[in-house]
C-alpha cells in the first residue's frame, strides 16, 4: 500500500497526464489483455493447427488452420487499409 502523500502525488500525476494527453491516459487505463493479444494467439493457434494437420495427414485440421490464418490476415490488412472487404 502507498502512503497518503504518495497516493496524492500519484493522483496529481494521473490528472496531469489526463489533462495533457487524454489519448495516452486512455491507453494506460485499458486492461493488459487486449484484442491484439487475442488475435495473435488465434494466429499462432491457426499456424500450429495447419502444421499439425499437414504433418499428421489430417485434412480437416489443416483446413481449420488455413481458414484461421486467412481470417487473421484479412483482418490485419483491412484494419491497416481502412477497408472492410465488403
Amino acid at each position: 500500500m502507498l502512503h497518503d502523500h504518495e497516493r496524492r502525488a500519484l493522483e496529481r500525476i494521473e490528472a496531469e497526464i489526463t489533462a495533457t494527453d487524454p489519448t495516452f491516459a486512455d491507453r494506460l487505463r485499458r486492461p493488459l489483455t487486449s484484442w491484439r493479444f487475442v488475435l495473435m494467439l488465434v494466429a499462432i493457434t491457426g499456424v500450429c493447427a495447419l502444421a499439425v494437420g499437414i504433418f499428421a495427414d489430417q485434412v480437416t485440421l489443416a483446413l481449420v488452420g488455413v481458414v484461421t490464418v486467412a481470417v487473421f490476415v484479412m483482418r490485419r490488412f483491412s484494419r491497416r487499409t481502412g477497408t472492410t472487404g465488403e
